[in-house]
């Protein structure tokens, strides 16, 4: 099913969804870039350490002069096809520090395409390392005033340091367009590999999960949210290391603080979201949950025809399971899918469940 994503919008009970609602055949998938009509205000107080902070807090925010960016001195592009070997900091040291433009790179295929912009696999001369070059019209930023979510997600990602979590190494921008340099991984989103192969078994399935489980307790740790957890937003490298990506509706959230805003995918929305009440971190939580029923059964769990009864059957909690779903996986689940957030399973916890020690052994000594 083609995922339908929301704009920022409040959701409407009695309206058909927006979007298509069967899967497309092709594996060919034309990605949703997300959009802010209403940008979150950042807290004051929250800080996050971030190698263009300074930079980015220069950016003007206005709709009648874009985003004024310096050319910035980029880290190392991610690993050369051929030494998969070499690390983050070999990568640094290979790299002279230089602005970068255009020019620098061989491009190669396009990985993907969204309302705003394209993704391509470059080659960068210099060093022959392989990355991922994301590709933002500057007037449909302007034109949809993303000035304030394009700095934020810069500075989340940038600020972020996790073996499953894409790394951006920097960004340059010419008189039309912004160019995010960010990791390649060579086996593409598991949305298409799950729609190839079909369900995964336990011993996969888990070992993904355990991976996300892994990142999301990292990036709640720095009091982040992702809040679009999905399977088009996992991407697969070396030995099934999987990494998440897309960070354009993350959100610096500090404890204390309750966010209001309705944004992700309908299938992956926790009943606090469709309800309109607050949320905090847990909603990754909850998706999490989703994702791993997707994972072992091939489809979410709440998915309907009309997303009014996808909303009603997410707040009522109507989950059915196949049979051929482990005992030990569903009570994962079950315990992920927790109506009142404060009765979801913690992510350290996910990853000492029976279900996930159970399958361990097969998956754990498979290298990095």
């Amino acid at each position: 099913m083609k995922r339908n994503s929301l704009v920022n919008v409040k959701l409407n009970a009695n309206s058909p969804s927006r979007n298509p609602t069967t899967r497309p055949n092709t594996s060919k998938i034309n990605k949703p870039w997300r959009i802010s009509h209403s940008p979150q205000q950042r807290n004051p107080n929250s800080k996050i350490p971030s190698p263009v902070r300074e930079k980015l807090n220069r950016l003007p925010v206005n709709n009648k002069k874009f985003l004024e960016i310096e050319n910035s001195k980029i880290p190392s592009p991610i690993r050369k096809m051929t030494s998969a070997k070499v690390t983050h900091e070999e990568k640094k040291k290979l790299l002279k520090y230089k602005s970068l433009s255009l020019d620098d790179f061989e491009l190669g295929k396009k990985l993907g395409k969204g309302k705003f912009g394209k993704v391509y696999c470059v080659r960068h001369k210099a060093t022959g390392y392989i990355c991922a070059l994301k590709v933002m019209e500057k007037d449909k930023i302007i034109q949809y005033k993303l000035q304030r979510q394009f700095r934020r997600e810069v500075e989340i990602q940038s600020s972020l340091n996790h073996p499953n979590l894409t790394k951006l190494y920097g960004y340059f921008h010419d008189e039309k367009r912004v160019y995010l340099l960010m990791e390649y991984l060579v086996n593409g989103e598991m949305y298409k590999l799950l729609r190839s192969h079909g369900p995964f078994n336990d011993i996969l399935a888990s070992d993904y999960i355990y991976q996300i489980a892994n990142a999301l307790d990292y990036m709640h740790r720095k009091h982040i949210i992702h809040r679009d957890i999905k399977l088009e937003n996992i991407i697969i490298g070396f030995n099934n290391i999987i990494k998440l990506t897309d960070f354009g509706w993350s959100i610096i959230n500090p404890p204390e603080n309750r966010r209001k805003t309705v944004c992700g995918t309908i299938d992956y929305l926790s009943p606090e979201m469709v309800e309109f009440r607050e949320y905090d971190h847990t909603v990754d939580v909850w998706a999490l949950g989703v994702l791993t029923f997707e994972l072992l059964t091939g489809a979410p769990p709440f998915e309907e025809e009309m997303k009014d009864t996808t909303y009603k059957r997410i707040a009522a909690l109507d989950i059915k399971f196949p049979n051929n779903i482990s005992q030990d996986a569903q009570d994962l689940i079950l315990k992920l899918l927790k109506y009142d957030p404060k009765d979801r399973m913690r992510l350290e916890d996910v990853k000492m469940h029976p279900w996930i020690l159970r399958n361990k052994p097969f998956w754990e000594n498979k290298g990095s």
